[in-house]
């Protein structure tokens, strides 16, 4: 098995990469400078809006970070970092990838494209405020999940983890967890671990 990751750093590839560092898979990291990376054509050939992470695995392209994440981990079930199909804990990981992409992320994702990706043109600064809002509400969620846990599912450390944390890291790096307590160590929990490189974010 020979897998290439496109990965540029903070992007949604850092979940990918420790994904396969937690699971000892070895991996070319093709990061290339700056934002070249989006302008490669190799990338446009997985990805079709040339976006990242993006993922070669023996020769089979594959997008989205939920989707390569969760395939990695499904396909090396003895290392025990998601569990089993058909599983009730299975159900509460794609639960909350599912409420993480659409409750805090899409909210977090919106306001920097308008801070960093839009034209001065196309920005929209008046968004700001709303999304902040939005991604709180999700947050808060999570803060209430997470009351008397560790980690969000069966209490142990998992790929549900590295999902979620990326985008409880981001939140807190704007500033959006502070009055969120069992959020906020869970971020701190999650930047603790040997091989999280979620740092480089803040």
């Amino acid at each position: 098995m020979t897998i290439i990751l496109y990965e540029l750093q903070p992007t949604r590839s850092a979940r990918v990469r420790w994904t396969l560092l937690e699971l000892g898979i070895p991996f070319e990291s093709i990061e290339g400078r700056g934002r070249e990376i989006f302008a490669m054509p190799e990338l446009a050939q997985i990805h079709p809006m040339s976006k990242l992470p993006a993922l070669r695995d023996s020769g089979r392209p594959l997008f989205e970070s939920a989707a390569i994440c969760t395939w990695l981990a499904d396909s090396h079930p003895q290392a025990g970092l998601i569990a089993p199909s058909g599983t009730w804990a299975r159900a509460l990981h794609d639960q909350w990838t599912a409420f993480t992409l659409a409750e805090v992320e899409a909210n977090l994702q919106h306001t920097a494209r308008n801070l960093f990706i839009y034209s001065e043109e196309e920005r929209v600064p008046a968004v700001y405020e709303q999304n902040a809002r939005e991604a709180k509400r999700g947050l808060a969620v999570f803060d209430g999940a997470l009351k008397g846990k560790t980690w969000l599912v069966e209490d142990r450390f998992s790929v549900t983890d590295i999902f979620v944390g990326y985008a409880v890291v981001w939140a807190r790096v704007q500033g959006m967890t502070a009055d969120l307590p069992n959020v906020t160590a869970y971020a701190e929990r999650i930047l603790a671990r040997p091989l999280c490189p979620y740092g480089a974010m803040g």
